[in-house]
């Protein structure tokens, strides 16, 4: 008679060490894929408000270098019509505001569906600033529209003068800049523009600018280079001490902006500790100490950008 072979388990020890070692792997296992997640969704953060700080530098750093311009160079018609004459500039104006080239307001909140840029002083809780650009367009040779060579804050092509011989500060193009919050609470970079069908709209530009404030270079002796930075509060103080507003704005030869652009979600590793002065920025340089953010402990990824514009375009007062 054959004998069946002896079938013998484990130990409650053996077992125990098993599932010990099993424990471990699968530990070390999660510990990896977590932290290759986080370092995915880091990196992802990091590349998203990088892009977001490209695009808005971009954009903005286009419109200031267009404040002013007017097509001085006729254009001769392929047709045989003859010439399309040069956009002169206009004249001073009523002293509205509106006739400016560049112009802004300081810690301020301007309506979204207006020709507004918002008081100064207004919104001293957000403390962002708003900027206005104004410009002609171009017309093309065949006077059927915008010749694409200058656009809007959205990216819209704006056509000539209606009236090339007589053109009029209503003729320019409008691109306003400004912070508002969606709504989900997020920050963003508006662009309010004046559409084809007469109205102002807003849209938002570049989601994530928790901060953009305006410095302008200031030429108070008429040489064309500017001595001092002010910001709009302090050039509408300037002119309430003589001289209007608009003669203080057509000073301007410069305008430096900053931003600062924060991710959407918050990683923990970005957490600060110890003293929070350490982690303040300075959206137009730490020459500008007196313009500073403390962003709350919220974990979110935070760049900050900088950068100045001369104005190449006339933006003094007729003479």
């Amino acid at each position: 008679m054959t004998r069946r072979p002896q079938q013998r388990g484990v130990t409650l020890i053996e077992l125990m060490i098993a599932m010990a070692i099993g424990l471990v792997i699968v530990l070390a296992a999660s510990t990896a894929f977590l932290a290759g997640k986080k370092l995915f969704n880091t990196d992802a953060d990091v590349q998203a408000v990088q892009d977001t700080v490209r695009f808005a530098r971009h954009v903005v750093r286009g419109l200031i270098r267009q404040a002013g311009y007017s097509d001085y160079a006729p254009d001769h018609r392929s047709d045989g019509a003859g010439v399309v004459a040069s956009s002169a500039m206009p004249s001073a104006g009523s002293g509205s505001f509106l006739d400016l080239d560049v112009v802004g307001a300081s810690n301020t909140k301007p309506g979204k569906n207006d020709n507004s840029i918002g008081l100064n002083g207004s919104d001293e809780s957000l403390g962002n600033d708003s900027l206005l650009v104004r410009f002609f367009g171009r017309t093309n040779a065949k006077g059927s529209g915008p010749d694409d060579a200058m656009v809007d804050c959205f990216g819209v092509p704006q056509a000539g003068p209606v009236d090339a011989n007589a053109p009029t500060p209503e003729d320019r193009a409008w691109s306003f800049f400004f912070v508002a919050l969606a709504t989900d609470g997020e920050p963003e970079l508006y662009c309010k523009y004046r559409a084809s069908t007469g109205r102002f709209e807003s849209q938002p530009l570049a989601r994530g600018v928790e901060k953009f404030k305006v410095a302008y270079g200031y030429d108070a002796n008429g040489d064309s280079v500017p001595e001092t930075w002010l910001d709009a509060g302090e050039i509408a103080a300037m002119a309430r001490s003589g001289e209007s507003a608009n003669a203080q704005w057509r000073k301007v030869m410069a305008v430096r902006v900053g931003l600062v652009v924060r991710s959407g979600r918050p990683n923990a590793d970005l957490r600060q500790v110890g003293d929070r002065a350490d982690y303040r920025l300075y959206p137009l340089g730490r020459e500008f100490a007196a313009t500073y953010f403390d962003p709350p402990d919220d974990g979110r990824f935070r760049s900050v950008s900088t950068f100045t514009v001369m104005l190449r375009n006339r933006q003094r007062d007729p003479e």
